[in-house]
């Protein structure tokens, strides 16, 4: 069951779609009204793949522990045939006295309760160095069987274009740019048959107010990277830029279907 929706949502009618870190609560209630405007966008625009990422306390809480009550009941309205739910994991730069705590974050996700557990994880704090290689290779051969069914999606953040392109070989998604909207280049993605399109994405913060038409149809339509998420939040002066929605995320996925 996880298998198939994943795949679907990886390969859905259209080939690029929003990777959304969704580091907001919930809240619950009868709509689950912290993501309803995310809810509403994903029932409105089927063909578009959907990579939400939730992360209820810097990572999935206490090893061993089940979430709390509002994600029990929302992350089972968040799933459709379009959307892959990513667990995020922090891995402090493949810091060696941090990798017992990088594989207890992923076995918490796995022990969840089917009816709300990821089919993927998010792995973020990537270093995407050479030397650190084996330690992500290890996570991902790790984290990869415990989900969907023995088919994990796995998503590497090193927020910029690896160093060891051997990194695209072990993920199914590299977020190769994470940046601030207006410090942001297309130039700055490395894209060639070892740095594949289809295995990038790119996030970018403190954007602007209306859909960035002219960028989104540079990199969908003719860079074809995978996934793409400009946000109207903010990350100046160290503000947290994924604590909310973008203002115009309904127009914002409508440009992405549309630049298709």
């Amino acid at each position: 069951m996880h298998l198939a929706r994943a795949i679907t949502a990886a390969a859905a009618t259209l080939s690029s779609g929003v990777l959304v870190p969704l580091y907001i609560n919930p809240i619950g209630g009868s709509d689950c009204s912290g993501w309803a405007p995310l809810l509403d966008s994903i029932k409105a625009h089927p063909d578009v793949p959907f990579w939400a990422i939730i992360n209820p306390a810097s990572g999935p809480g206490a090893h061993g522990s089940q979430p709390g009550a509002e994600y029990q009941q929302c992350i089972p309205v968040l799933r459709a045939p379009n959307v892959v739910v990513l667990g995020y994991v922090a891995t402090w730069e493949g810091d060696a006295d941090k990798q017992t705590g990088v594989g207890q974050d992923v076995d918490t996700y796995a022990g969840w309760g089917a009816a709300y557990r990821p089919d993927g994880i998010f792995f973020d704090q990537v270093s995407g160095q050479s030397g650190q290689l084996p330690t992500y290779r290890g996570f991902v051969s790790h984290a990869r069987p415990l989900f969907n069914g023995g088919n994990g999606f796995i998503t590497l953040n090193p927020g910029t274009a690896p160093q060891d392109t051997a990194y695209y070989g072990i993920a199914d998604l590299i977020l190769s740019a994470e940046n601030f909207f207006d410090k942001f280049k297309t130039s700055d993605l490395s894209l060639g048959s070892s740095t594949p399109a289809s295995k990038q994405a790119v996030v970018l913060t403190d954007g602007p107010s209306s859909p960035p038409t002219s960028l989104i149809s540079q990199l969908i339509s003719t860079d074809h990277i995978k996934a793409l998420y400009v946000t109207t939040d903010s990350q100046a002066s160290g503000a947290n830029p994924y604590d909310d929605l973008p203002t115009d995320l309904e127009k914002f996925i409508a440009a992405v279907e549309n630049a298709q």
